[in-house]
């Protein structure tokens, strides 16, 4: 059969279920949350839009970057409610201001991460600070897709699988689709992330989270504008795993996309190992790395010039501070003992022991 049943390495973009005319491709989840999907052959009629629009079969549409840039917001006030410089928030808001849509990661209530359409400047607050886990594109693609068709500039902002998979479902939509990948890491479950929690916090109806404060990992989670909840980087499991990459969907370790060459108009992320001497600002308020990939992301920069410090410099630099635009994080021992423990212990048990030398000596370190 002509679907994606025999797709290597599924990311989880869910494209092929917005394609299926027949609407026979279905929705899982694996032991630690990942999202996977399955066609019904018995429905399905061969067509192969699901196959033509999946960033794990299709050659990916590669771009060598040409500029490097270290970007910070000139308003301080507004760099600081952002992650890393700033530079995703100026770009949301220019094309905001020019009557353009922007798709991007948010939370939303009850307690999901997903990719929301934003019309109105007041809807890009959803989309400030990293969220460190997968984002759900159900409806998205389509939504984009109607958005290119009706004459709408687009602008997309997501990893680059996302960002792969939204070119490729939109691609006999015109020439309005404007997009941005931030480096990735590599994803864990929403699953995951809310089993690391307190029971009560996930059920309490919260209306915001963030995993940063500037370039300091601190997870906080709000209600009523009130801190409820709040976990220290030496004290957080989630994020010591998520940087050792325990967490990750399988085709995370495999993936095409952590390389040099890239799939968007613009790389975003922080910007690692700059040279601070040549940067003249307070790098602790976060930094943004831009990689321009296209003719299209020069244009992009070009428009914010007003609003943006930036300085260019040396491809070198950019990517060897960011391992993620050489290659993916690997599949360690530490992955294989978590996913094998945690449908039988839960979480917390589970990356106690594929994190014991990390445990032990974050508990030194406390006393």
């Amino acid at each position: 059969m002509n679907n994606i049943n025999n797709v290597h390495n599924c990311v989880g973009c869910l494209s092929c279920v917005d394609r299926c005319p027949k609407h026979c491709i279905h929705i899982s989840n694996d032991s630690l949350g990942h999202i996977h999907t399955h066609a019904e052959e018995t429905q399905c009629i061969n067509c192969g839009l699901c196959v033509k629009s999946c960033p794990a079969i299709q050659k990916p549409d590669y771009r060598k970057p040409n500029k490097a840039y270290a970007l910070w917001r000139k308003d301080d006030t507004l760099r600081r409610q952002s992650s890393s410089g700033g530079l995703a928030a100026v770009l949301s808001e220019r094309m905001i201001a020019e009557g353009g849509i922007v798709y991007g990661c948010a939370f939303e209530k009850p307690f999901s991460i997903k990719h929301i359409r934003c019309s109105s400047a007041d809807e890009l607050e959803k989309l400030k600070s990293s969220k460190y886990v997968q984002s759900n594109l159900a409806g998205i693609h389509s939504q984009i897709a109607n958005d290119l068709k009706n004459g709408k500039k687009v602008l997309f902002i997501g990893t680059p699988c996302q960002v792969a998979t939204v070119a490729l479902y939109t691609k006999k939509c015109g020439t309005n689709l404007f997009t941005v990948d931030v480096i990735c890491h590599g994803v864990p479950s929403i699953q995951l992330f809310k089993s690391s929690l307190p029971t009560d916090i996930v059920e309490c109806n919260i209306d915001k989270l963030t995993f940063r404060d500037d370039t300091a990992y601190r997870l906080k989670i709000y209600k009523s504008g009130k801190i409820i909840y709040k976990r220290e980087l030496h004290i957080d499991l989630y994020m010591k795993g998520f940087f050792k990459a325990i967490f990750c969907r399988d085709s995370c370790h495999e993936c095409k996309y952590t390389r040099s060459e890239r799939v968007s108009d613009l790389t975003i992320g922080d910007f690692w190992g700059v040279d601070k001497s040549q940067i003249h600002t307070n790098t602790d308020y976060g930094l943004s790395l831009a990689l321009v990939n296209s003719e299209k992301g020069h244009a992009m920069l070009r428009n914010i010039v007003s609003e943006v410090n930036m300085v260019e410099r040396p491809m070198e630099e950019a990517i060897a501070g960011n391992k993620q635009l050489r290659f993916p994080m690997k599949k360690t021992w530490r992955s294989k003992i978590f996913k094998t423990l945690y449908p039988i212990c839960g979480f917390k048990c589970s990356a106690v022991c594929s994190m014991p030398d990390i445990v032990l000596k974050n508990m030194i370190i406390r006393k």
